[in-house]
């Protein structure tokens, strides 16, 4: 763009030196007796004067240029910056508060966040006299709980807050994550039900299952609402 805007900022240079040239001219042409160093004068003074307007033709240009070029940038940024408070905005309207225990004990357990739930599970058995780790995340191996009662050897347990079926993928999976945590039993406690190969699986690997009718039951036997 620097070399189209040189190249107009010339073409107004020698517009405007002819035009001072011949309105030179015909000045000095029209004045009987003038020196001819006006002559040279119109000449050469037309030539500056053509080089001066052309260069500041160039110079306006290339600024109005620039000032384009930062009011797309500055509204660029600002969208950007509006999009951004918009997303975020977003995301915190979405983002579900954190229960209290209290919270939690009080609500429908079909209600609650996998997470809450795995805190549900881990209150209910302290009060049934385990001592309870909470695992959880990545690379847990579909283990959620270590539970260590008073003869000393532990349980995994894994806490399913689901509307569908378990199936045997995750029977298996708590098979191994209960060898990589040193368990001696593994329990699955779930809203729902389990499949038929689930229930098959579990047989074969002495897995206890906990579906949503006995979880319930248990539920109403301890006074959580007490708590």
């Amino acid at each position: 763009m620097a070399k189209t805007y040189y190249a107009e900022g010339r073409q107004v240079a020698y517009v405007l030196r002819g035009l001072f040239i011949l309105g030179g001219l015909g000045i000095y042409f029209s004045i009987p007796g003038l020196h001819w160093g006006f002559f040279f004068g119109i000449l050469f003074g037309s030539v500056i004067l053509g080089e001066i307007f052309g260069r500041m033709w160039t110079s306006k240009r290339r600024k109005d240029k620039k000032a384009k070029k930062s009011s797309r940038t500055s509204g660029v940024k600002q969208v950007s910056t509006t999009k951004a408070k918009s997303r975020a905005h977003n995301t915190s309207a979405k983002a579900p508060m954190k229960k209290t225990d209290a919270q939690i004990l009080k609500a429908d357990v079909r209600t609650l966040s996998g997470t809450d739930f795995e805190r549900l599970m881990e209150l209910y058995y302290i009060d049934q006299g385990y001592t309870v780790q909470r695992v959880g995340g990545s690379g847990d191996h579909e283990v959620d709980l270590i539970l260590k009662g008073k003869e000393g050897y532990k349980i995994a347990v894994q806490c399913k807050r689901w509307k569908q079926d378990v199936g045997n993928d995750i029977v298996l999976r708590l098979k191994a994550g209960k060898q990589v945590h040193g368990c001696y039993d593994a329990w699955i406690v779930t809203t729902s039900n389990f499949t038929k190969a689930a229930k098959e699986a579990a047989d074969k690997l002495n897995i206890k299952l906990i579906n949503g009718l006995s979880l319930d039951e248990r539920l109403k036997r301890w006074d959580r609402i007490a708590k």
